[in-house]
């Protein structure tokens, strides 16, 4: 009885919350700042469609919802590589260290670059033989802890850097998340909010420009003026999610060495129309699992699917993790991650 009573609870506040976070009937593409921190994180996750809020099994979930972290009960290092759209090259950094049973925090960098680009010219629009490039970087700490056996809480602090050439933008974000475990098999419910901060303005040399402010006048020189820029607000967002494994330990069905398990993520953005997306995962002996994902109501996203190798060494592991992800027009992108627990 107390388990129905806490499953009922726990939809109540979901269900709330998704009440709380109104539809958009238009999209608002193009602005916000820092769209790198929307980029999904974790070649597992990925591969599950990005339905990784309420899953919460791994160091990608610094990313996904910092509450997460609160049940990885070794410490971990996470590093993953991939080539996003236009050969922008995708890093990421993540590291969990246990402070006991209940509670865990953890750091991570996320970061994009465009490489080195040639400079052109109206008068040189084949190249004048200098280069440039574009970094964008958010370096992150985390904190999370048990309220109870059932419900964990999270949240992370963001320094955020973008820069293009000698002009750059800094701000701070923060993101908070909620895990519940309601007691009803394996099920859990994550709600995450994420990147909540200042707005972003760009500053720099590039901006400086030489201004005469009387055209007509032999007696006052032209002087340096700063460009003021647009502020840009940060890309924030809403995740209500939910978990369930149908085949394993804690499961309605038991099938010796198999496991399989399935997720849905809904997410409201400031800054385009809600997505919905689908995952599931089939993993074998612990050891062997093959991921698939759909991602719904985005204007090029869709197919994802994967899969991953756990290799024990002792009381260690070594994780290697694949992902592939369609983008419609685009190429597809391929993430590979590689994770370690001691």
């Amino acid at each position: 009885m107390k388990r129905i009573r806490r499953f009922v609870l726990s939809m109540a506040l979901l269900a709330m919350v998704s009440n709380i976070l109104e539809a958009q009937d238009f999209s608002k593409a193009g602005t916000t700042a820092a769209q790198f921190l929307k980029i999904p994180v974790g070649a597992k996750a990925i591969a599950m469609g990005s339905t990784s809020t309420s899953v919460a099994d791994n160091i990608s979930t610094l990313h996904w919802n910092p509450a997460g972290i609160a049940s990885l009960q070794k410490v971990g290092l996470s590093v993953e590589h991939s080539v996003w759209i236009a050969d922008i090259q995708h890093n990421v950094l993540g590291f969990v260290l246990p402070l006991g049973k209940e509670s865990s925090i953890g750091f991570g960098v996320n970061q994009v670059t465009s490489g080195d680009i040639e400079t052109t010219t109206i008068e040189k629009p084949t190249g004048t033989g200098t280069f440039y490039n574009a970094t964008d970087m958010a370096i992150s700490v985390s904190y999370a802890r048990y309220l109870t056996e059932q419900v964990s809480v999270g949240v992370s602090a963001k320094y955020i850097n973008q820069r293009i050439w000698n002009t750059s933008a800094n701000s701070v974000a923060f993101d908070l998340g909620v895990l519940l475990h309601p007691g009803w098999y394996g099920m859990k419910m994550g709600l995450s909010f994420q990147n909540f901060g200042p707005e972003m303005t760009m500053g720099g040399s590039d901006l400086i420009r030489t201004v005469d402010q009387d055209p007509t006048s032999e007696i006052n020189p032209p002087v340096e003026a700063m460009l003021k820029t647009q502020p840009y607000s940060l890309p924030m967002s809403y995740r209500l999610s939910m978990s369930m494994p149908i085949i394993g330990k804690e499961a309605p069905l038991d099938v010796p060495q198999s496991s399989f398990l399935v997720a849905i993520d809904a997410v409201h953005l400031n800054d385009n129309p809600e997505h919905y997306s689908i995952g599931a995962e089939y993993g074998f002996r612990d050891t062997f699992f093959v991921r698939g994902g759909y991602i719904y109501n985005t204007s090029e996203e869709g197919l994802t699917v994967g899969g991953g190798l756990v290799m024990s060494l002792g009381a260690s592991s070594i994780t290697l993790d694949y992902a592939y992800a369609a983008f419609g027009v685009f190429p597809a992108v391929h993430v590979f991650s590689l994770g370690i627990r001691l």
